[in-house]
């Protein structure tokens, strides 16, 4: 009896070992973030926006090493600014040292002063259900699940988060930071929304999507044909419960596919020339359309109401 005891108490062991993920720290050297700035101003007008976070060089601010943040807006030839210092110190808490109280991206982000570093993350023995002392004047952050992510060829801990001033939901991934935002804890959504679209550094590609495709730059439209694709028509727009696609390529074989904002395909299918989509079970929400006709590809996007 007491070796099978024995036994058993190994093979715990082992396989805790075995199954035990090393913590993943955030870069420091050079790193991107590229995000999306949502904002709906009426049911039929809304605004997507690239923007990225770059991290680039180093900084002494009150006696502490710090990253550089830049912020460049993708499709602006405006030259990235510099917003602020990041570090991360041995217990796994992720600082800003903001260049100024409000920085917007384009969005807006609120910090208390621009003296001082502010907490914008911390992994230090973390739980489900724990309310973590984050920008504690204004939101309230609590840990609502806790799982993994396969990032190349390693597992990083992933941990679902509460944020009383964002909408849906937000993902905090070790060595990467907020699914919503890089500065996530310092911001708030109303008639807007943040996406972290993909994370890369010197080791690390990370795309946020599900099954894997390119989703860094949503508000572009590549390899199109303006001629033909110019007169694709896509309405209603808002719509609760068909779409109707109509195209100039009779004839020609073509490929709708609706993705949501985080790149997971919903719906497909194939017609030719004019075709409806029934999108009542999707949730209300803002959705991308790929359209394809031979090798031309258009990408647009509707809102389900």
């Amino acid at each position: 009896m007491k070796k099978i005891s024995m036994f058993l108490l190994f093979g715990v062991i082992f396989l805790q070992f075995s199954f035990s993920q090393n913590y993943v720290s955030f870069p420091t050297a050079t790193a991107h973030w590229n995000c999306l700035f949502w904002h709906q101003w009426q049911p039929d007008n809304y605004n997507l926006t690239n923007y990225q976070y770059l991290q680039q060089g180093d900084t002494l601010l009150k006696g502490k090493n710090y990253n550089k943040i830049y912020l460049k807006l993708v499709d602006m030839p405006e030259p990235a600014i510099y917003i602020g210092g990041l570090r991360e110190d041995t217990v796994k808490q992720i600082f800003f040292f903001p260049a100024s109280t409000t920085i917007s991206t384009p969005g807006p982000h609120t910090f208390p002063n621009d003296t001082s570093e502010q907490l914008l993350y911390t992994y230090k023995n973390l739980s489900i259900g724990k309310v973590l002392l984050i920008n504690p004047l204004h939101d309230s952050v609590k840990v609502l699940g806790i799982d993994s992510v396969l990032i190349g060829n390693t597992y990083r801990k992933r941990f679902e988060i509460q944020g009383g001033l964002l909408l849906g939901p937000e993902y905090w991934i070790e060595g990467i930071g907020s699914t919503k935002d890089l500065l996530s804890s310092y911001t708030y959504e109303f008639e807007w929304q943040y996406f972290t679209l993909c994370y890369g550094d010197t080791n690390t590609y990370y795309i946020n999507s599900p099954n894997g495709n390119d989703s860094c730059h949503y508000s572009k439209i590549t390899g199109i044909s303006e001629s033909k694709f110019s007169n694709i028509k896509v309405y209603p727009n808002p719509t609760s419960d068909f779409l109707t696609i109509e195209t100039p390529f009779d004839g020609t074989i073509i490929n709708a596919a609706i993705y949501s904002i985080q790149g997971q395909m919903l719906l497909k299918k194939e017609f030719n020339h004019q075709t409806e989509m029934d999108i009542r079970k999707l949730n209300v929400g803002l959705y991308f359309l790929h359209i394809k006709a031979g090798n031309k590809k258009i990408i647009t996007r509707f809102i389900k109401k």
